[in-house]
């Protein structure tokens, strides 16, 4: 066995001009995913925030009612 021996991986060559364009079509599609990911991070954070909210207008609201009804005796 010669422990000098190297592997060689078969390569391919591609032209330049195809490579840059097959680099800016990946490209658009990357631009693409990332805007529609946002997308729909934005969407699943407004619906997160309506049921927090939701949740500190019910507790609020209790609250008052609490106060109001049982502390100062006006309901």
């Amino acid at each position: 066995m010669v422990e000098d021996e190297v592997k060689k991986l078969p390569v391919t060559v591609a032209p330049a001009d195809e490579f840059r364009a097959l680099i800016d079509k990946l490209n658009l599609i990357d631009e693409r995913i990332e805007f529609v990911l946002g997308e729909v991070s934005q969407r699943e954070g407004l619906k997160i925030g309506m049921h927090i909210g939701f949740i500190y207008g019910v507790m609020s609201g209790l609250i008052i009612t609490i106060i109001l009804k049982y502390l100062l005796g006006l309901i």
